[in-house]
């Protein structure tokens, strides 16, 4: 453990939840602090003690006076050690570095083909590390860990990503990705289903920060959902993100789906099934404005024709919508969020997918009077959400009893 990971773990309660505080809503005064954590003075003088000593809490300014001399504000110091986010999703890996504060200091990004193995993937996270250590002139040892989000289902406590479908490259499955990468980047790693950090991220930072339930759904190669009620994560079955994905909505004509049940969610809406089913249109003689050769033709194609008025690519993708919104409504009837949150490829692509998921949703949900749910695309941080949660989730890690 680094000496900044021991600190944190001779840190007193007091000083791990002051730490959070200022993290999450600083600059704050010693009285914002005071009514915050619901303490004396004296009590939090000598929490505060280590933190400043240490240079982990700053004077960063004063604040209003409300009629004597104005007070000190106080923040994290933002150079004091870094955080590294990382998102390996079957389209894209991305790598983010932040300070304590959880602003994204640099990041980098790459796309996955066919190339793109366990292997070749965590070498290339390794390269890009060492980019940020050279640019920001630091030392490994100012870096606290690594938390990276992946794709289910995983074995969490062991690391592995199990059995994983649509990677491009072979080799995904019973990766050991925890150990490799913790020996690739020679810093403790933690790992969690990525839609789990996204949803994470936009609990403590982002879209999400006043509400106590949240669903966030990234509508990709699969359809990832990550969930929060009573402020805690909704965990599935083998932590399987997918469960929303593989929710069944067609029990008499559905098709056979990749996890070998019918009528999945994920068999009509997903980027595969979108670009699967207008394809297979096109050969049967359907007519588009899309010229590419019909096996070069990806879910951009089929979103861009579709706002520009392309009738068999509205089709599909109001059916896939379709379909997705009244799972979406049956999620809302069980768990009653208050936020929900779409993002992935497919929303930032085509905002009618989007218009029709949030139209289905709200004529189909129960309760159409009294139910203020909030509809947001991409949620505060869109793309970033999974890399960001990420990060975040080391540092929790860290401010909790629980270890790596």
């Amino acid at each position: 453990m680094s000496d900044i990971g021991q600190f944190f773990a001779k840190l007193s309660p007091g000083g791990k939840e002051t730490f959070s505080l200022l993290q999450k809503d600083g600059p704050l005064t010693k009285n914002d602090l005071l009514v915050r954590a619901k303490t004396n003075l004296s009590t939090l003088n000598r929490i505060m003690q280590p933190l400043e000593s240490e240079r982990f809490v700053v004077e960063t300014g004063v604040g209003e006076s409300s009629g004597g001399r104005k007070p000190v504000l106080y923040d994290l110091n933002k150079k004091k050690f870094y955080v590294l986010g990382i998102d390996i999703s079957r389209p894209y890996t991305q790598l983010i570095i932040t300070n304590p504060k959880l602003d994204i200091v640099d990041k980098r990004f790459f796309n996955m083909d066919e190339s793109h193995t366990p292997e070749k993937t965590t070498r290339l996270i390794g390269c890009i590390v060492e980019e940020f250590i050279a640019k920001l002139n630091i030392e490994r040892q100012a870096i606290l860990g690594a938390g990276l989000g992946t794709v289910g289902p995983l074995d969490r406590s062991q690391g592995i990503m199990i059995n994983p479908v649509n990677f491009a490259a072979s080799g995904w499955v019973g990766v050991p990705i925890k150990s490799i990468l913790e020996q690739e980047l020679k810093l403790p790693v933690v790992i969690d289903n990525g839609a789990n950090t996204a949803v994470l991220a936009e609990h403590y930072l982002g879209a999400g920060k006043t509400y106590k339930n949240i669903a966030y759904f990234n509508c990709s190669i699969g359809i990832r959902t990550g969930a929060i009620s009573a402020g805690n994560i909704v965990r599935t079955i083998n932590d399987a993100e997918d469960a929303f994905g593989h929710m069944v909505i067609d029990f008499v004509d559905g098709e056979l789906c990749s996890c070998g049940n019918y009528g999945c969610i994920e068999r009509y809406s997903s980027i595969v099934a979108i670009v699967q089913k207008f394809t297979v249109a096109l050969k049967k003689g359907r007519i588009s404005k899309v010229t590419k050769p019909i096996e070069q033709i990806d879910y951009l194609d089929i979103c861009t024709a579709a706002e520009t008025g392309d009738e068999l690519a509205k089709e599909i993708i109001n059916n896939a919508a379709t379909i997705f919104g009244a799972g979406l409504a049956n999620y809302i009837n069980l768990l009653n969020p208050s936020l929900v949150i779409l993002s992935g490829p497919l929303i930032k692509e085509s905002e009618l997918f989007y218009q029709i998921c949030i139209t289905t949703a709200l004529k189909r949900i129960y309760s159409k009077t009294n139910n203020r749910i909030i509809f947001s695309r991409g949620g505060h941080f869109d793309e970033n959400a999974i890399s960001l949660g990420a990060a975040a989730m080391v540092i929790e890690r860290y401010l909790s009893k629980r270890q790596f």
